[in-house]
C-alpha cells in the first residue's frame, strides 16, 4: 500500500515522498521481514530507527523528517501528531479495507474435543487434529491451535491487545488486527489470557510449551519451545521469549524485553533489562540470581 493513501483520513499531512508498505510496526520490532509503515515523533527513538533495516516509511513530526531525509531513502509523511494518525491509519485499514486480510470459515479437525460450553468465534480459527477445549473456554476470530493442545477451562485466546493511544483530551482505542498461534502439543491451563496480536502479526506459543492457570500473555508475544510459565505470571507486549525458558510464579515481565534460551525468571521477579541464554535472575527490578543472593546476605 502507498503511504499517499493516509491522505484518505486526514487532511492535514504532507508527503514529502511517497513509497509502499506491507504492514505497520513499531521501530523497536526488528522481528518483522515486511517493509514496514513506523511513526516517529521523538529524537529519541532515532537510533531504533536508523538500525531497523526493515523500515520503509514513517510519519513524523517537520523537525524529524529533514533528520530522516538526510539519512534514509524512504516514505515521509509529515504531521503534527504522527502517534495519533499513526493508529487512526492503522484503525481506518483494519475497519475500512482488507489490508489486514479477509474472513474465512473456521477449519476444525473432526478428532479434536470440544466442550459444548466453549465459545469458539465465526471466522479464521483453525484447531487441530485430537485438540481438547475445555468448558467454558473462550476461542476468538483469528487464532490457529496446532495438533494434541489442551486448552483448560475458562482460558480465552485471541482477546484484544491493551493498546489504546492518549491524547489531550480522549483515549483512542487501537483494534487488534493480528491474530494467536499455538503450536503442536502446548497445554495451556485454567483462566489464562493470551491477546492476538495488535497488526498482522501473531502472538505466538512454540511447540510443548506449558502454560499454568492465570497467566496474561500480551499481544506480539513470541514463545519458543518446551517453556514453563507458572501461575499469575505476566508476560507484557511484544516480549521475545527463546526455547526452554521458565519463569517462575507472579512473575512480571516488561514490554519489549528479549529472555535468551534456557533462561529462568525466579518466583515474583520483574524483568525490565533482556536477559541472556542460560542466566537466571531475581528480585524488583531483576538482576543476575547469584548478585541479588550476595546482597540480601549484606542487610540481614
Amino acid at each position: 500500500m502507498l503511504l499517499s493513501s493516509i491522505s484518505n483520513i486526514s487532511d492535514g499531512v504532507q508527503i514529502i515522498k511517497d513509497d509502499y508498505f506491507d504492514t505497520l510496526g513499531l521501530t523497536s520490532n526488528k522481528y518483522i521481514d515486511e517493509r514496514v509503515l513506523v511513526f516517529l515523533n521523538d529524537l529519541k527513538y532515532l537510533h531504533e530507527f536508523e538500525v531497523n533495516s526493515n523500515i520503509a516509511c514513517v510519519i513524523c513530526v517537520k523537525d524529524i523528517a529533514k533528520i530522516i531525509n538526510n539519512k534514509k531513502d524512504i516514505g515521509i509523511c509529515v504531521t503534527a501528531n504522527p502517534k495519533k494518525l499513526f493508529f487512526e491509519f492503522h484503525n481506518y485499514l483494519f475497519k475500512n479495507t482488507r489490508f489486514y486480510g479477509e474472513k474465512k470459515a473456521n477449519k476444525i479437525a473432526k478428532s479434536a474435543k470440544i466442550h459444548p460450553s466453549a465459545n469458539i468465534g465465526e471466522s479464521n480459527i483453525t484447531i487441530g487434529k485430537k485438540t481438547i477445549i475445555e468448558a467454558n473456554v473462550t476461542i476468538l476470530n483469528n487464532v490457529e491451535i496446532g495438533e494434541n493442545v489442551v486448552i483448560r477451562a475458562g482460558t480465552v485466546i485471541g482477546s484484544e491487545g491493551f493498546q489504546f493511544v492518549r491524547t489531550s483530551d480522549e483515549v483512542i482505542p487501537v483494534f487488534s488486527a493480528g491474530g494467536v498461534k499455538i503450536h503442536d502439543n502446548v497445554e495451556i491451563q485454567s483462566n489464562t489470557c493470551i491477546d492476538k496480536g495488535v497488526f498482522k502479526g501473531n502472538t505466538e506459543i512454540g511447540q510443548y510449551t506449558k502454560v499454568d492457570n492465570l497467566v496474561h500473555i500480551a499481544h506480539d508475544v513470541k514463545m519458543g519451545k518446551r517453556c514453563m510459565i507458572v501461575a499469575s505470571s505476566l508476560i507484557a507486549g511484544r516480549v521475545r521469549i527463546k526455547d526452554g525458558v521458565w519463569i517462575g510464579a507472579s512473575a512480571s515481565v516488561s514490554n519489549g524485553i528479549s529472555i535468551g534460551n534456557d533462561a529462568r525468571i525466579s518466583i515474583g521477579s520483574v524483568v525490565t533489562k533482556d536477559v541472556m541464554d542460560n542466566q537466571t535472575v531475581t528480585g524488583n527490578f531483576a538482576i543476575e540470581h547469584k548478585k541479588f543472593i550476595e546482597f540480601i546476605k549484606t542487610i540481614r
